[in-house]
């Protein structure tokens, strides 16, 4: 196991404490990394001085060091209190016995996640194996939910998912906080890890704070739980229902199209052992506008081409209203598979415009 620690706060005598400190019964090798700053999903030691005197309002999974006898104990206090990124906090000043127990716990939780992960990849084996009971649940979604329409205060949304027969696959949703509407949408090769986002999911539909920052923390924060159970491309954005500005983040194959142009493009990240960067983008939708949302399985359905034309040539060539759009896509993606009651990929088609008649509010 590596924790980092910056340069500044590596003297001798503090690393000595630590060695000390994180020695333990359990088998786990802790190594103390010096660094000049820290990545973003491994944890972290950092001092009191350098965590107040650092932008460090994204820093995760991190213990807190300081001298007790110079430190003020009530800003101490309040981060211990208010930061639930804070792992503990270890005064360097006492005996470092007085931690042990915190510390042996800590570890013995470690070992716990690694083994958990082992079973996961294993559980994920497992469900490989049922993949026949999975596409009859596919095809049962795809024939209960064809096409998802709404209007949500002038925003149009309108969808459409196919059922693939290979492992994995996709899943999309969309839903109101406040004002603002949130749309997601995920394809994944591991049934583990789209499980695991639905419920994520379904804990931000409840939070009426719900913002971008808190989504992208929470990425980085998890991105060595879902290491090594499988590739996601994950897609999401909210539009303000009162400007029609969107902000949003892609990692992976999906792709948003407006009718002159291409508005976000693929990328060949994936969540979450290939993601170097998050991409982040914002975009007004106008009065009357419509744009596509193609997810991965689309492009791997289609090989990009639709008849002899390439995917966006023909979408330009073809543009029309959200519902003829949509299935006209369906119709070009499927033709090919027309003997088959599912395609290659599970892939999801989405519409997403402004009414002609709606009023922004400045």
């Amino acid at each position: 196991m590596e924790i980092e620690i910056l340069e500044q706060d590596a003297s001798k005598q503090n690393i000595e404490y630590l060695e000390q400190l994180f020695f333990n019964l359990h088998g786990k090798d802790v190594e103390f990394k010096k660094v000049d700053s820290f990545s973003a999903d491994t944890y972290k030691i950092i001092s009191f001085n350098q965590y107040i005197s650092g932008d460090n309002k994204r820093l995760t999974k991190f213990f807190l060091i300081h001298d007790g006898a110079s430190s003020p104990s009530v800003e101490v206090s309040r981060i211990g209190r208010s930061t639930p990124e804070c792992l503990g906090i270890i005064d360097l000043s006492q005996d470092h016995g007085c931690y042990i127990p915190f510390i042996d716990s800590f570890l013995s939780s470690q070992n716990v996640m690694d083994s958990q992960k082992v079973l996961l990849k294993k559980l994920n084996g497992v469900m490989q194996s049922v993949l026949g009971q999975l596409q009859r649940v596919k095809g049962l979604h795809e024939k209960v939910v064809p096409v998802r329409q709404e209007n949500i205060r002038g925003l149009q949304v309108n969808s459409r998912f196919c059922a693939g027969t290979s492992s994995g696959g996709e899943f999309f949703d969309f839903f109101k906080v406040g004002s603002s509407i949130w749309l997601f949408s995920i394809n994944a090769s591991s049934y583990i890890t789209i499980g695991s986002f639905l419920s994520l999911i379904d804990s931000w539909k409840q939070n009426s704070n719900l913002n971008k920052e808190h989504i992208l923390q929470v990425l980085n924060n998890q991105k060595g739980d879902f290491s090594g159970i499988g590739d996601m491309s994950f897609f999401f954005a909210r539009v303000d229902l009162n400007t029609y500005e969107m902000e949003a983040a892609n990692i992976g194959g999906h792709e948003l199209i407006g009718k002159e142009k291409i508005i976000i493009s693929r990328n060949d990240q994936s969540y979450p052992d290939k993601m170097t960067e998050i991409k982040e983008y914002n975009y007004k939708i106008e009065r009357g506008e419509q744009l596509i949302l193609l997810s991965p399985g689309f492009f791997k359905n289609t090989s990009e081409m639709l008849g002899n034309n390439n995917y966006y040539q023909f979408i330009k060539s073809n543009w029309s209203d959200a519902s003829d759009m949509i299935q006209e896509l369906t119709y070009q993606s499927k033709k090919k598979y027309n003997d088959l009651d599912f395609m290659p990929f599970d892939q999801t088609i989405l519409t997403l415009g402004v009414d002609k008649n709606a009023i922004a509010k400045i």
